[in-house]
């Protein structure tokens, strides 16, 4: 329904940026389809010649649809170009680098096609403004987890480090092919043979925690610290987003009377059709704190939902302080339980070009950083 064309998903980032015509960091704005924002970075830094840890962003883009944001360079150069399915224009400088907490939010111009019907779409959208949609991590927080492994970070509080280890090689991601499934299930049923599995190995990191796992093969903790920073902060978010995914869910169950189930990859995304007046009132001003040592709660049934999620995974608050991982670590923040999109408008109806006999339908809308059009989207294609 989406995505057909990269141009069907048009998402341009929204930032406060503390402009200036000099200084240590050159700001670009960065133009991209076919390519996620980690792989485009690492492409410009090999190309470039610059080291990674020059290049700086705020939030990850993934490869579908035509994404804009911002980038900085930790250089005076102005590396402006245009590359294969990118661009990269620079828009002057700042003293700091790139980070999320500039971002405000992202703009969507997206298209649903092959539609019968736009009724039931116009109706939920009607719907949305009324009662706002739930503010679920969406499935592409979670493509580094495999169900049949377990999360990572997950593995990591319980102080499994041979299992933390083993999933971070062994997992299959969403975008993994057939071949590289395979070659991760070879290392799987090879593991704790650590010769066999530096057989296996495809990249210098896989080689160099086989090679000191034939070496010392209990030596887990100290192969886990050759794990890439960004990486592992990105296998810690999936279990963070999980567990506050958990307690919506738990929320949702116990206020609303009426939902509809969607499947994800982590569990079931609810929905509701409306809502009542005092749910509503709720759910609205309702901000629940992601996973972490210490965390805060703004009222105390959330707090005690929280401890109940905590009991039934067996895992004490404690156990978020990761001192075996000192680089990375759970920091709790807030995140609104409902959304409303904001400037949310139909820019156009028509016939769908590429499925004869169907329509499509074009949407404008804003949402705060974070927060996922896709589970927007979800909601106004119920029934449909």
């Amino acid at each position: 329904m989406i995505k057909a064309k990269p141009e069907d998903f048009l998402v341009e980032e929204m930032a406060n940026l503390p402009l200036k015509s000099r200084g240590p960091h050159r700001v670009y704005l960065l133009r991209k389809s076919g390519w996620n924002t980690t792989d485009l970075i690492h492409y410009l830094s090999r190309s470039l010649s610059l080291p990674l840890p020059s290049f700086s962003y705020g939030g990850r883009k993934d490869r579908h649809g035509v994404t804009t944001q911002f980038i900085t360079i930790q250089s005076q150069a102005d590396y402006s170009r245009l590359g294969k399915d990118f661009v990269l224009e620079s828009r002057g400088f700042m003293d700091r680098p790139m980070g999320p907490d500039l971002i405000t939010g992202n703009a969507f111009t997206i298209t649903l096609r092959n539609l019968q019907d736009l009724a039931p779409v116009e109706r939920n959208i009607e719907e949305v403004h009324k009662s706002g949609f739930p503010n679920f991590f969406d499935d592409q927080r979670f493509r580094s987890y495999d169900p049949a492994r377990g999360f990572f970070a997950e593995k990591i509080l319980r102080r499994h480090w041979n299992g933390a280890l083993q999933v971070f090689l062994t997992s299959a991601g969403a975008e993994d092919g057939k071949k590289e499934r395979a070659r991760r299930e070879a290392i799987f049923k090879d593991w704790k043979n650590w010769s066999a599995c530096l057989s296996h190995a495809a990249n210098p990191l896989e080689t160099k925690i086989f090679t000191h796992l034939v070496e010392k093969p209990k030596d887990f903790r100290t192969a886990l610290h050759f794990l890439p920073v960004e990486e592992v902060s990105m296998f810690f978010s999936a279990f963070q987003s999980h567990l506050w995914n958990e307690l919506l869910r738990k929320v949702i169950r116990i206020k609303v009377h009426e939902t509809i189930e969607v499947p994800g990859v982590e569990g079931s995304y609810l929905f509701w059709p409306k809502l009542d007046e005092e749910t509503l009132s709720y759910l609205r001003d309702l901000e629940i704190p992601t996973a972490a040592a210490k965390v805060e709660f703004s009222d105390r049934f959330t707090q005690m939902l929280y401890e109940e999620i905590l009991r039934e995974k067996n895992l004490q608050p404690g156990r978020f302080r990761t001192k075996e991982l000192r680089r990375v670590y759970f920091r709790s923040f807030p995140r609104k339980a409902l959304l409303f999109p904001d400037g949310f408008t139909i820019k156009a109806k028509n016939e769908d070009e590429l499925h004869p006999g169907r329509k499509k339908i074009t949407l404008a809308f804003s949402l705060p950083r974070g927060a996922y059009a896709t589970m927007l989207i979800k909601r106004i294609s119920l029934t449909v």
